[in-house]
């Protein structure tokens, strides 16, 4: 099989995959909704922000190093395999010993205990990441299909089973656990390599140096989009933290699993003609614009329907949540056009100016969150949208740096999605000035299908290649 078809057979089998992890991820995340309360899911946010700070300094990551080098020999990546390890162990020990210290500095007696069983995952993973990225690095998207899947799905109903059977919080934490586990069997099966007792730093130092560039960049990156729990976990409550993670993870969940599609397959994609920017560049643009086809029209119809469908779907515990959501949306609309770019800076072996954007981006959320803090969660809400529209030019600015960025070729790929999202907007303004009185569920119908409608109609020709690329899967 050629690489073209198969980065095009890996990214169509990835994006069902990601399609059916999605509409799980949303059942899941309404029946969790329901037998869970508000302060589970903000002891959860608090849990792994903790848990991610630590890592960042503790764990290298050496994946990145692995798709980017193309060819490794089995002593490398034994010598890898090893090292990834001794650092995992060594995380899961500074995360045990200081799970006191996160719980006295929240003030959060709980979660000492919950910090400590969460920690097991670190145990977990790095029994299996290094084959992960091998299947990877050989585009063999089709397994890590199936792995991914299966792990969601086994992971979704052990939580669901913790949260009936009154576990509470850990029924989250059992969610990440069996879900890991799963993935390590899974690829273990797919993926029969085995590690040699070996080890010789000097044939990984330059790949430890890359990985050291793209760690720190990850670093960054990290703080970008959990500082605002490191700070708000101290400033409110459990309870308000609780329903910010939950309008949070309302917008990041789809943009999460839309991002992840592309990152997924980009990274090796683009690592695998990284000497032709024209290519890479090509396939930043079309990537753009699928994503900005479903991505920012579906956050405008949830933020425009938020209470409809909070209130319908999770119950009238998380009204509060209804205003956070209706701003968080748009940050997440922009975050999903935004998020994927960093995979040239990788692929073209500069991992290191991803950390320079990933800084700037965090300087950015930072000032947002603390300016608007003093407001209430609202503002903190506020400010994160002009943050997430503040980085995106960031980003582009840095990127016509490196490589040239044509503002009339991304304009393109992006007037369908604003066009949309502009009429949804007149829509929504004559409904809630009471321009027109219709029924809260007949709006959300006309704003699905008005956004449908346009999408075809000015879309069509992609809709068509989409369909093609199915009917000659489904065929073979």
């Amino acid at each position: 099989m050629s690489k073209k078809n198969k980065i095009i057979k890996g990214g169509f089998y990835l994006t069902i995959v990601n399609v059916l992890s999605q509409l799980l991820a949303i059942v899941v995340n309404i029946v969790l909704a329901r037998l869970l309360l508000p302060e589970d899911f903000g002891l959860v946010a608090l849990t792994l922000t903790y848990i991610g700070f630590i890592t960042l300094f503790t764990n290298m990551g050496f994946g990145s190093s692995i798709i980017h080098e193309s060819k490794t020999s089995e002593e490398q990546l034994s010598s890898i395999y090893w090292l990834n390890y001794g650092l995992s162990i060594f995380s899961f020990l500074i995360i045990i010993s200081t799970s006191q210290f996160a719980a006295s500095f929240y003030n959060e007696p709980k979660l000492t205990t919950i910090v400590i069983v969460a920690a097991l995952n670190i145990l977990l993973n790095p029994f299996y990441i290094i084959h992960y990225k091998l299947l990877e690095r050989d585009l063999e998207f089709k397994s890590i299909s199936k792995i991914n899947l299966s792990g969601t799905l086994i992971g979704s109903v052990a939580a669901i089973i913790g949260a009936f059977i009154g576990l509470g919080v850990y029924a989250l934490i059992l969610q990440s656990l069996v879900s890991s586990a799963v993935r390590l069997v899974m690829i273990m099966l797919y993926k029969r390599w085995r590690p040699k007792f070996y080890f010789n730093f000097k044939e990984i130092k330059h790949m430890v140096w890359y990985s050291l560039k793209f760690k720190a960049s990850n670093m960054v990156m990290y703080f970008e989009r959990n500082v605002d729990y490191l700070i708000l976990g101290k400033f409110f409550t459990s309870v308000v933290l609780g329903y910010y993670a939950f309008a949070y993870n309302i917008m990041y969940t789809p943009v999460k699993r839309i991002s992840y599609i592309f990152s997924e397959v980009l990274f090796p994609s683009f690592s695998s003609f990284k000497n032709d920017k024209e290519k890479i560049m090509k396939g930043y643009y079309k990537s753009l614009q699928l994503i900005a086809m479903i991505s920012l029209p579906s956050m405008a119809i949830i933020a425009f329907n938020a209470e409809l469908i909070i209130q319908f779907v999770f119950g009238g515990k998380w009204d509060a949540a209804i205003p956070i959501v209706k701003i968080l949306c748009f940050a997440g609309a922009i975050q999903s056009i935004s998020q994927f770019g960093g995979v040239i800076f990788s692929s073209i072996g500069k991992p290191e100016v991803s950390l320079y954007v990933s800084i700037g981006r965090t300087i950015l959320t930072v000032l947002a969150i603390v300016i608007g803090v003093q407001y209430g969660v609202l503002w903190v809400a506020y400010f994160l949208v002009i943050s997430k529209a503040l980085s995106f030019m960031l980003f582009l600015i840095v990127l016509n740096h490196h490589i040239p960025v044509s503002m009339t070729k991304l304009f393109d790929n992006l007037k369908v999605s604003l066009l949309i999202i502009a009429i949804l907007s007149i829509m929504y303004y004559f409904v809630e000035n009471h321009f027109l009185t219709i029924n809260a569920w007949l709006v959300l119908i006309m704003m699905g299908l008005s956004a449908l409608s346009l999408i075809y109609v000015f879309q069509k020709q992609i809709i068509l290649e989409i369909v093609s690329v199915i009917k000659s899967k489904a065929k073979s």
